[in-house]
C-alpha cells in the first residue's frame, strides 16, 4: 500500500516480511495489557504506540522490547513481527511493526515520555501524536483489529 504520511512523504506498507531492499532499524509495538491498549505519551506529540530506533548490537525484537520498557515500564512478553513500512523522507527509513501482549508494568522513572497509558477503546482525539492519524497506521489498527487477537 502506498500513502502519504503527514509530513507529506511518500510511504509504503506492507504485511509481508522483506518487502523492501532498505534494512529496518526503526521499530513500533502495538500491544495490550489486561486488554487495554498500551500507549505512550510523548511529551511533545501526545499519544503513540511505544517504539523508536534500533540501537548497535541489538535486534528488531529486542529494540521493541526495550523501547516499549523505557517508554512505559511495560514487560512484553509475547512479540510478533506484524508489518514494516519505509518512509521516503529526505533520509529514508523502514520501520517494523510488532504486536505484542504486555506480562506486567513497573513504575520506573522516564526520560522520553510521560508513562503509560492504558485506553480500552482506541479513538484518536486531539491528544494524539500525528503519527496515529495517518493512512498507514489506519490500516495498521484495521489489520489488527481483523486478526481478532485483541477486541476494540
Amino acid at each position: 500500500m502506498q500513502y502519504q504520511d503527514l509530513n507529506g512523504y511518500p510511504c509504503e506498507l506492507s504485511f509481508e516480511k522483506n518487502s523492501f531492499s532498505l534494512e529496518s532499524r526503526h521499530v513500533l509495538v502495538i500491544c495490550q495489557y489486561n486488554g487495554k491498549w498500551v500507549l505512550t505519551r510523548h511529551r511533545a506529540r501526545g499519544l503513540e504506540f511505544p517504539g523508536g530506533k534500533v540501537e548497535a548490537g541489538e535486534s528488531l525484537q529486542e529494540a521493541a522490547k526495550r523501547e516499549v520498557y523505557e517508554e512505559t515500564g511495560a514487560h512484553v512478553k509475547e512479540l510478533e513481527w506484524f508489518a514494516e513500512y519505509v518512509v521516503n523522507s529526505a533520509k529514508p527509513f523502514c520501520k517494523t511493526v510488532f504486536a505484542g501482549a504486555v506480562e506486567k508494568v513497573d513504575n520506573i522513572p522516564l526520560l522520553e515520555t510521560e508513562g503509560i497509558v492504558l485506553m480500552e477503546k482506541l479513538e484518536l482525539g486531539d491528544e494524539f501524536s500525528f503519527l496515529m492519524k495517518d493512512a498507514g497506521m489506519r490500516t495498521i489498527l484495521e489489520k489488527v483489529k481483523q486478526l481478532g487477537k485483541w477486541n476494540d
